[in-house]
C-alpha cells in the first residue's frame, strides 16, 4: 500500500522595510521558529522604502496571490507602530495576512475581497513584553507562529468590516491624452506608472499612441527592452501589467530623471480634417 505524502509545513512570508544589516528580520524568524520548529519562511523583501505605505500594498498584491492557499503573509511597514492603528489578521482568497491597518492590505482587498477581517487584541497570543515600537516582532511574528499551530482567525481577537484604504494615484483622461505617473521605481530603476495595459488598451482603441515622461518624449510602446539601443529609452508593459518606463541596460530613474509621482503621458495623433 502507498504511503500518504507527510503534509506540507506551514509557509510564512515576511515583507517590511526593515533592511537586512540591523537585527529586527533575524529576530522576527527566531520568534516563529522558536514557537514552532516547523516552518518554512520565505522572504519576500526587506528593501522597501522605509515608512512608504503606496509601494508595500503594490508589492504585496503582486506577490502574494502566486503564493499556495494557507500561506501566511505576515508584512510590517508601520510608521504609526505604537499609534492608534489597529493590528489585522484578513483572510484573502484562502490566504491570511498579518500587518498594521494603515493601508498595507488595501489593494489586496480591493482586487480579490475579503473572506473576514479580525482586529489583534487578545495579549495571550503575543510576547509577554510587547515593545511599542517593535510589533513585528512582539505581536505579529507570535501571532503568525498560533495561526500556523491551528488557532483559529476568531480567537485572536474580533470580526471587524473596515480595513483601512489607501489612495491611489489614477490615470486621467483628457481629449487625447491618457495622463498618470510613476508609483514604483524598481531595483533596475525601471519606472512603473499606474497606468494598466487593459485600460491603455481601451483608451487607445488601436490607435498608436507615443509616450512622453515630464518633458521627455520617448516614442511609442514597444514590446521587449532590446527593441531599442543599449541605454536608450523606452515605454512597455511590465511583468505587472502597467506601463513602465524603462531603459535598455540602464536605469531609466536616473537616465531620465524620473522619481515617483513624475508625470507620464500617451498622446493619440491627431485626427486629420478635411478643408
Amino acid at each position: 500500500m502507498k504511503k500518504s505524502s507527510p503534509p506540507a509545513p506551514p509557509l510564512i512570508t515576511l515583507t517590511t522595510d526593515f533592511g537586512t544589516r540591523d537585527p529586527y528580520v533575524g529576530s522576527m524568524k527566531g520568534v516563529l521558529l522558536s514557537m514552532e520548529r516547523n516552518l518554512v519562511i520565505v522572504d519576500i523583501s526587506h528593501d522597501l522604502p522605509p515608512h512608504e505605505i503606496l509601494p508595500a500594498a503594490l508589492l504585496l498584491r503582486e506577490a502574494c496571490p502566486r503564493f499556495p492557499a494557507g500561506t501566511i503573509h505576515l508584512a510590517v511597514v508601520d510608521p504609526g507602530v505604537g499609534g492608534r492603528r489597529r493590528p489585522l489578521l484578513l483572510k484573502i482568497r484562502d490566504r491570511y495576512y498579518l500587518g498594521p491597518d494603515n493601508g498595507l492590505f488595501a489593494l489586496l482587498v480591493r482586487d480579490f475581497g475579503m473572506q473576514g477581517a479580525w482586529q489583534l487584541t487578545d495579549p495571550r497570543f503575543f510576547l509577554p513584553a510587547v515593545s511599542p515600537t517593535f510589533h513585528g516582532r512582539d505581536l505579529f511574528a507570535p501571532v503568525a507562529a498560533h495561526l500556523a499551530g491551528g488557532v483559529q482567525p476568531e480567537s485572536f481577537g474580533p470580526a471587524i468590516d473596515d480595513p483601512a484604504r489607501l489612495q491611489v494615484p489614477v490615470c486621467r483622461v483628457s481629449g487625447q491624452t491618457l495622463a498618470g505617473v510613476v508609483i514604483w521605481v524598481d531595483h533596475f530603476g525601471n519606472c512603473v506608472t499606474n497606468l494598466p495595459e487593459a485600460a491603455i488598451r481601451k483608451w487607445a482603441a488601436g490607435s498608436t499612441v507615443r509616450v512622453r515622461a515630464v518633458s521627455r518624449e520617448i516614442g511609442g510602446i514597444s514590446p521587449t527592452y532590446e527593441s531599442t539601443a543599449p541605454g536608450a529609452p523606452l515605454a512597455l508593459i511590465g511583468g505587472t501589467g502597467y506601463l513602465e518606463i524603462a531603459c535598455n541596460q540602464a536605469r531609466a530613474d536616473r537616465r531620465l530623471r524620473l522619481r515617483r509621482g513624475a508625470r507620464v503621458t500617451l498622446v493619440k495623433p491627431q485626427k486629420k480634417t478635411r478643408d
